[in-house]
């Protein structure tokens, strides 16, 4: 399971990012990159505004238009129940003219591997296991008013050749079946952070991963300014209970909504 996508559309530069941190009120974070922005005056530590670069679905979505926040629920899979919980927050805004809004009932997919690499309804041999018909690790929510969902999850498994990661997608809507746009991407992970839950004992069976964020060929597809695309997608993840969360939001210009990154299908 070694080719799972490549990186599609227009990536920001750092003049561009530093460009908008000037119209919007969001200032760099420091030694994050230069495209990585935050909220001025954000209070929350783990909270950073991204001017998104765009990577394909990969072989494994499946549009099961399951609404729901609790992506474990139901499941008796011990590679899913065992998994270690991740509590992930998402927020979406678009960049309109100089000023960022949220981007209010869009609808954000999830869906990732369990600890034994498996994704959920898929036939396809790259998969290792057929598992069609079951829809653990998968779902979606709408944004509410600020552009938040929230997912409960677990701390997706690797499988060689990627390092970890979560796929998701972001469609509006002009009626209920008719998505208007929609933008897709993948989140990641510090290596530090997926060497020490490895060790954890529903992953441990299968060693540590062989692809850390350096050596992903979707991590490292480059900027137009030279820096891999992926470390703009990193997951900074807190303790939560037994288990992480982690808090996210994305940056999506006017041209995103209009068939720019957040694409008309």
């Amino acid at each position: 399971m070694d080719t799972d996508d490549k990186t599609i559309g227009r990536l920001f530069s750092r003049r561009e990012a530093l460009a908008t941190a000037a119209k919007t009120g969001l200032v760099l974070v420091a030694g994050s990159g230069m495209q990585r922005l935050t909220l001025a005056g954000q209070s929350k530590p783990h909270i950073h505004i991204v001017v998104s670069p765009e990577f394909t679905e990969g072989p494994f979505f499946v549009d099961e238009k399951l609404n729901r926040s609790d992506l474990v629920a139901g499941a008796t899979r011990p590679s899913v129940v065992n998994g270690l919980p991740l509590l992930l927050s998402l927020e979406v805004y678009k960049l309109v003219g100089d000023s960022h809004q949220p981007l209010r009932d869009a609808h954000i997919d999830v869906w990732h591997a369990d600890a034994a690499r498996v994704y959920s309804d898929e036939s396809n041999p790259m998969n290792h296991e057929d598992t069609g018909r079951q829809t653990w690790l998968r779902g979606y929510q709408a944004t509410d008013a600020r552009g938040s969902a929230q997912f409960k999850t677990i701390f997706p498994g690797w499988y060689s050749g990627r390092a970890p990661h979560i796929h998701f997608k972001v469609r509006t809507y002009s009626t209920p079946n008719k998505a208007t746009a929609e933008f897709t991407s993948q989140l990641f992970f510090r290596d530090a952070d997926a060497i020490r839950i490895y060790a954890a004992d529903a992953y441990s069976s299968r060693g540590g991963h062989d692809t850390s964020n350096s050596n992903d060929g979707v991590f490292n597809d480059f900027q137009v300014d030279g820096k891999p695309a992926g470390s703009l997608m990193l997951l900074d993840l807190a303790k939560n209970g037994a288990g992480y969360k982690a808090h996210f939001a994305i940056l999506l210009d006017d041209s995103n909504l209009h068939g720019g990154r957040l694409r008309r299908p």
